[in-house]
């Protein structure tokens, strides 16, 4: 019995090898490079470091939630305060994965603690885990952008940005009712500040004296 064969066209069979996207699994021969959240001085900033290979991954975690707290702690406000802060900034749909997702359910509604050391720990271990998972650093390093744009906005001053973002970031967590009506309780409350003189020290030249004008 004859068998008929439809021709297909060459246009046909790209679109659907392209509709057609199969798993991929990839096997690395090495581990990833074992990184930590750490307080870099020079920079007055958080980054993310390499650090000793041998580390635990559950001590590389507490490790680098000590930083951070180590790093807010320099601000004259709560760290708990620039903490829900970062939890605004992070906590958004639009945010890479872990943290953002579909509108209806993003990443971050998957955090389900009451505490802020919980959300602090959430918010290293989610992006912690993305990073040993796939090897992108993005939400690792998009972390990190959140922690210092926090501190950032702590030493511009601007109250009414940082409560908005705190009481967003209280919301997301789950940890105040969205339409209540709050106080900020006075630990959480805003406190003014500058840098340091050591964090904005310039350099200033003295002019050279003509001659006529050199003491004598």
């Amino acid at each position: 019995m004859a068998t008929t064969n439809h021709p297909t066209s060459d246009s046909a069979k790209l679109s659907i090898s392209s509709a057609i996207k199969p798993d991929r699994f990839i096997i690395y021969t090495s581990p990833p490079s074992a990184l930590r959240l750490s307080h870099d001085i020079p920079s007055d900033s958080l980054t993310a470091t390499i650090c000793e290979s041998e580390k635990t991954r559950a001590s590389i975690i507490k490790n680098s939630t000590s930083a951070i707290r180590s790093f807010f702690s320099i601000s004259k406000v709560s760290p708990n305060r620039l903490i829900y802060v970062t939890a605004g900034l992070a906590f958004d749909a639009a945010s890479p994965k872990p943290f953002g997702g579909p509108k209806t359910h993003p990443g971050y509604a998957e955090f389900e603690g009451t505490t802020v050391a919980s959300l602090l720990h959430y918010l290293v271990e989610a992006s912690f885990k993305r990073y040993w998972t796939y090897r992108g650093r993005e939400a690792l390093d998009f972390v990190v952008r959140c922690v210092n744009q926090a501190r950032e906005l702590q030493y511009a001053g601007n109250a009414d940005v940082l409560n908005e973002l705190m009481l967003k970031g209280m919301k997301k967590a789950g940890h105040i009712p969205w339409n209540a009506l709050v106080t900020i309780p006075e630990a959480l409350r805003h406190r003014q500040e500058t840098r340091s003189d050591a964090a904005i020290s310039e350099v200033h030249f003295t002019p050279r004296l003509s001659p006529s004008k050199r003491p004598v």
